[in-house]
């Protein structure tokens, strides 16, 4: 027993468990819905004609699928990194690493895409005021935050504050638990305001403060006499399948922590079964308000011309608010006071979320420091702090080099982040379906939910069809130009990823042999709380 106590670096982790189970919600909420809903407006284009509402209720089944398997590895191996320590003792320990080294790139990228678009909400902001009251100065702000120096300087900023929540625990789960409150307040507001707008009233805004004669309709003839097809709604709605699916996506992060939950299997449960629920509901509350306020024609015409550069003068009049949907409810009635409530809804859970997903990036390295994958120094916690802050600061200093490629260099865009979340979760949905199988013993000793139907394990029979489903969302995604350009790029990004995650966990077995340490001996076990 020795032996195997000295596989690991030490014997305990040295982080306290203090995370709510109310604040783990908050922050899936924020990680899953940060920036997706002007997403959701700015993509309509990808399904012209789909019953969106419909979509999301299609592809809630085989999130709730995922997010079951999600929930077992989080209960049944409450670590830092926890969904990693489960994928990486389920079948293989290399697939486990190199499918979490491609999620942890896909996150990281992320950490430095949310913080630079962080800025550009802002300049939306001032744009907005901008152009509502014709006030040069706001124009002039709008447009340093829309800038790329703009960009970097406040998305440099917000990694900074994101990394001092980060190593300051107590304060940074305060700090997302209120933020989910606000964000929970803000939203019924906007909601309630947009059911007072119709197309009609907007129709009316919309020509007035543009100064063109049938704006709203000008937009919808222009869109589609330059290609915009409405197909037919059941087909349309499949369409957005893989789109839909996407928006569902981060709901794994919380089993990343969930080596510092209070009451694990409740704070599971919250954190992301329940925490689906709340966001589909969220999302087709919001979807279908908007269609309802501003006409599904028109979105779906705007986000069709922003995407594809078409010379509207509608939407070349209000370029520099895209698909910002505050500014098209504050031209109805010029409520500036409802217009920043409904800013608040939807910027705060890009920016509170953010240190919860630099958390879960540092959670990933320290569980891959304790397997001894990576050095040992990244799973230090400081005794004051009760946080990784080495980790943290290499993280944070990662967040700021994706600000700068974003910013700087376009190769950054080459990797399609969609498609290494479907690949990654679907090879852990495998993995948790073979598992009893390929891992019995480990399987039989851990894994708490171990009923069966049919002689059939609970797990496999969701894990297999979920893998099924995603490798199908896969292939629709693969095959549409507009989520994924097929060209040697892209295939190179997403190869190197891959290859660079297989030659880490090489090298390190090869380095963990000559020190007398048997990898495949550690994976058998679970790390120490």
């Amino acid at each position: 027993m020795a032996q195997r106590k000295d596989l690991f670096i030490r014997e305990s982790s040295g982080l306290v468990r203090e995370v709510s189970p109310w604040a783990s919600l908050s922050a899936t909420f924020g990680l899953v819905t940060g920036g997706v809903p002007i997403l959701i407006l700015s993509w309509l284009f990808t399904a012209p004609g789909a019953n969106w509402v419909l979509s999301f209720l299609l592809m809630l089944p085989p999130t709730l699928g995922m997010a079951f398997l999600f929930y077992i590895a989080g209960i049944s191996m409450p670590r830092a990194g926890g969904d990693y320590v489960f994928n990486s003792r389920a079948v293989h320990p290399a697939i486990g690493f190199i499918n979490y080294f491609g999620l942890f790139v896909a996150f990281a990228l992320s950490l430095g895409y949310y913080s630079y678009l962080a800025a550009q909400w802002f300049g939306y902001l001032f744009s907005s005021i901008g152009l509502a009251y014709s006030n040069q100065f706001f124009l002039s702000l709008g447009c340093w935050f829309s800038s790329t120096t703009g960009s970097v300087v406040i998305g440099i900023l917000v990694v900074f504050l994101s990394i001092i929540l980060s190593i300051i625990p107590r304060v940074q789960w305060r700090f997302v638990f209120w933020g989910g409150v606000i964000t929970l307040v803000s939203s019924i507001i906007m909601f309630i305001f947009l059911l007072q707008i119709t197309p009609t009233s907007f129709s009316t805004a919309l020509s007035s403060s543009t100064g063109i004669p049938n704006a709203y309709n000008e937009v919808i003839n222009d869109a589609m006499s330059n290609g915009l097809k409405f197909y037919p709604s059941l087909y349309a709605t499949f369409l957005a399948g893989p789109v839909i699916w996407y928006y569902y996506t981060w709901y794994n992060l919380p089993a990343s922590w969930s080596g510092e939950m209070k009451q694990v299997r409740k704070n599971v449960l919250y954190s992301i079964i329940v925490a689906i629920l709340i966001i589909s509901a969220y999302y087709i509350l919001f979807t279908y308000i908007n269609l309802r306020a501003f006409g599904c024609r028109f979105l779906t015409s705007w986000s069709y011309i922003s995407n594809c550069g078409i010379n509207d003068p509608v939407y070349k009049s209000l370029s520099s608010i895209g698909d910002f949907i505050p500014y098209f409810a504050l031209i109805v009635d010029h409520n500036l006071l409802i217009f920043m409530i409904m800013f608040i809804a939807l910027w705060l859970p890009n920016f509170y979320s953010n240190p919860p997903l630099v958390t879960s990036l540092v959670r990933y390295l320290f569980s891959w420091s304790f397997d001894r994958l990576m050095p040992s120094w990244l799973a230090d916690v400081n005794e004051n702090l009760k946080a990784p802050v080495k980790a943290t600061l290499l993280v944070g200093a990662m967040g700021i080099i994706g600000v700068l490629l974003y910013a700087f260099n376009t190769v950054v865009a080459l990797v399609d982040v969609t498609v290494i979340f479907e690949i990654g979760y679907a090879i852990f949905a495998l993995s948790v379906a073979l598992m009893p199988y390929v891992r019995k013993q480990v399987y039989e000793r851990s894994v708490p939910v171990k009923r069966k139907i049919l002689g059939i394990p609970l797990v496999s029979l969701i894990g297999v069809p979920v893998f099924a489903f995603l490798m199908f969302i896969l292939a629709i995604t693969w095959g549409n130009p507009i989520l994924l350009p097929i060209n040697i790029e892209t295939l190179a990004s997403l190869g190197i990823i891959y290859a660079v995650g297989g030659v880490i966990y090489a090298i390190a077995t090869q380095l963990n042999k000559k020190k007398g340490i048997e990898v495949s001996l550690l994976f058998q076990e679970i790390p120490p709380e």
